[in-house]
């Protein structure tokens, strides 16, 4: 059976052991794609982004496996080329569902007047243009490492609704009975591949060309397994994606 991951530095220390087991075709591609694959079904089970979920949830099942942080996340972030976020605009990049509603959210919350800009392109050709851009994944861990990060998406949601910050949740399509048992192992390998933490992350600083340190303390950061928590702000988003307009 072919399942997805997020071809993200994320995504790595959960599914370490399912792909050395060999027992599932993992298939490794970007959040957006790994949602059109799973409604085509070309997978059977993948984390897809949160918005997605909650758009298509009459279709899709929803299982423990996800991608949350309580509090920081240091992988999705407002990064600029000024000491602090000032009123000017926020490139927000084109590779983001979730994000960047939450980026919206964030904004009608907190009163802000900055206008949210679009955009594709990588973080260095984005701040030619702008002062500060919200960008997702990899990038933002390299963009972190270069400009000044003036917002933390994770910490910025909690500090809001006192919640975790769910970037991705995993499903399946509903009728899928195997679902729930794919989900079982993936979660096994993620609390497995913890207790061997400090390995993988000698393996990923290699693969990565990132710092040891860093990776060990994102790994501890990132949330793989939804609780009552992390339901909860899944429902909570939904209500302020509706509450706010933001279809």
């Amino acid at each position: 059976m072919k399942i997805g991951k997020f071809g993200l530095i994320n995504n790595f220390l959960p599914y370490y052991l399912i792909e050395k087991n060999g027992r599932y075709r993992v298939v490794e591609s970007s959040p957006r794609e790994l949602s059109e694959m799973l409604l085509r079904g070309d997978i059977v089970y993948a984390p897809v982004p949160s918005y997605f979920y909650i758009k298509k949830k009459d279709v899709l099942d929803r299982h423990s496996f996800c991608v949350s942080s309580d509090g920081e996340v240091f992988s999705v972030v407002v990064v600029s080329r000024r000491k602090r976020l000032d009123d000017s605009p926020i490139a927000v990049t084109s590779k983001s569902m979730t994000s960047s509603k939450m980026m919206e959210i964030i904004k009608k919350e907190r009163g802000m007047i900055n206008r949210l800009v679009t955009v594709d392109g990588d973080f260095m050709e984005v701040l030619r243009d702008f002062d500060h851009a919200l960008v997702i994944g990899d990038e933002a861990i390299k963009a972190r490492m270069v400009f000044r990060v003036v917002m933390d998406m994770g910490e910025e949601w909690k500090e809001i609704t006192g919640l975790p910050a769910v970037f991705g949740i995993a499903t399946s399509k509903k009728g899928f009975e195997q679902g729930k048992a794919i989900d079982s192992d993936v979660i096994d390998s993620y609390r497995k591949g913890m207790e061997m933490k400090d390995e993988i992350v000698e393996i990923a600083s290699l693969k990565f060309r990132m710092p040891a340190e860093f990776l060990s303390v994102y790994f501890s950061r990132l949330v793989h397994e939804a609780g009552g928590k992390e339901i909860k702000s899944l429902e909570v988003f939904e209500e302020l994606v509706n509450e706010h307009g933001l279809h």
